[in-house]
């Protein structure tokens, strides 16, 4: 079974396990309001282009990739009217890799890509409706980023750096009783600001998102 044939099948899992507790749930309102935090899972997958220029060569890899994510969040819920306007932060763990082959002028490159760690900080705007609330969430990602390979025309290399960029999403999230709730989120996570260069004056140049993130969650809110 593929990954990404398992993350929809948790996705649907969790929406109809949700959906029938968020309905016999107390309304919403009481309960949205305040300091919240929790534990995540989830798979994250992409398509990887970079652009490679080597001893003034220009060329260029693809590949694609995708690994299983798990971490924990925090956050706190402010209603302000029908709407809830809260911040979020959470610190991923990732097994991400993403094989990548191409070249530049007469060398031939084989590498692999990863994401071993991130960790967004993000607004959230929802629409409490009952015990349900729809959400679009945003902000920026912190993240850990790695490429080792080997290069026909200069042998093995590796590269690491730290990297920002940004993140767009959206999700619903659903109260099981007045402290619990359960959330189903999907996250674009964009191309990273910081280049990987490597040995032999080969520079790496991202063209590509870090990828796309689904993932259940569930959260515990504190008086």
């Amino acid at each position: 079974m593929s990954l990404r044939t398992s993350i929809a099948i948790a996705a649907v899992a969790a929406a109809a396990i949700a959906a029938p507790l968020a309905a016999e749930a107390q309304p919403a309102n009481p309960y949205w309001e305040g300091f919240y935090a929790g534990l995540n899972a989830g798979g994250l997958w992409n398509q990887s282009s970079s652009a490679i220029n080597e001893n003034n060569t220009i060329g260029g890899f693809t590949g694609t990739g995708s690994g299983f994510v798990g971490g924990a969040q925090a956050g706190y819920n402010y209603l302000m009217g029908p709407l809830l306007l809260g911040g979020e932060i959470d610190f991923q763990g990732s097994t991400q890799t993403t094989n990548v082959t191409g070249g530049a002028g007469p060398s031939s490159i084989s590498a692999q890509e990863a994401v071993p760690w991130f960790a967004t900080f993000r607004a959230r705007v929802g629409y409490p409706v009952g015990s349900v609330m729809p959400y679009v969430t945003g902000g920026a990602v912190w993240g850990h980023q790695t490429l080792n390979g080997f290069d026909s025309a200069s042998g093995s290399f590796n590269a690491a750096n730290n990297f920002w960029t940004y993140t767009v999403g959206g999700g619903v999230e659903g109260h099981i009783d007045s402290r619990w709730s359960a959330k189903l989120e999907y996250l674009y996570l964009g191309t990273p600001d910081t280049s990987l260069s490597t040995p032999y004056t080969t520079a790496v140049t991202a063209g590509s998102g870090v990828g796309n993130l689904v993932r259940v969650g569930l959260n515990y809110k504190f008086y």
